[in-house]
This record gives C-alpha cells, sequence and structure tokens, in this order.
C-alpha cells in the first residue's frame, strides 16, 4: 500500500514538473510559423484554452488578423472581419477557468484563449 502512495505522489511529481517545463518554454516552433512582427502588430504567450486545438503558442493580432501560431506548428488564423465579439469570461463550454480568458466568437465558432492580460486584447477587438 505505501509503495502505490509513493508511486502515485512521484508520478503526480513528475506530471507536476513537465507541465511546469512545458510553460516556460520558448515556443520556438510558434514564432517561426509567424511572419515577422510588424510594429503595429502586438503578441503575446498564449494558449487556446478549450477545444481540439488545446494547447500552447503565439497569439499574434495585426491590422487585419487575429493568429494563434501553436508550439506543435498549427497556425489558427481568424480575419478580424470575421470576429462577432470579444470579450472576457472565466466561463468555459466544459468548466469554470480559475482565471479570466479571452473569448473570441465569429459566426461559426467561439475561442478561448489564456493570456496574462485578456482585457487590453478584448479593447484592441471591438
Amino acid at each position: 500500500m505505501t509503495r502505490i502512495v509513493l508511486a502515485l505522489v512521484v508520478a503526480a511529481i513528475a506530471v507536476y514538473v513537465i507541465m511546469r517545463i512545458a510553460q516556460g518554454q520558448s515556443p520556438s516552433v510558434a514564432k517561426s510559423s509567424l511572419p515577422a512582427l510588424d510594429p503595429a502588430d502586438i503578441q503575446e504567450a498564449a494558449a487556446i484554452a478549450y477545444g481540439p486545438d488545446r494547447g500552447y503558442g503565439i497569439l499574434r493580432l495585426t491590422p487585419s488578423q487575429l493568429v494563434f501560431a501553436a508550439n506543435s506548428g498549427r497556425v489558427l488564423t481568424i480575419e478580424r472581419l470575421d470576429i462577432t465579439g470579444a470579450t472576457v469570461t472565466k466561463n468555459l463550454p466544459d468548466r469554470e477557468s480559475a482565471q479570466p480568458m479571452l473569448a473570441v466568437s465569429t459566426r461559426d465558432a467561439m475561442y478561448y484563449f489564456s493570456v496574462n492580460d485578456p482585457l487590453p486584447w478584448e479593447l484592441r477587438l471591438l
């Protein structure tokens, strides 16, 4: 019984350490997926917080697009003309988040991004 508890504690610590390392890694793949930063662009390390494409990457707002370049190499591009709304929320479709998220809606989908401070992103998107 003690061995099982010890094994579970070791496994939990390993998962915690791996997640902390993943959060702190520089998103080199994501950065290489984006074109050079224009002075009018803003960008920040972020994560898609809900859906099958959930994961870490870089979120960039350009004059014409909202672009998420995932560390996996996948790039999600939302044309600014297609954005029908942006808000800050803790309510995700499957749970309540501990921290506020940037929620971006289009006619076809809703995207939830975890950024350090979602309010400036929301204000720029409105």
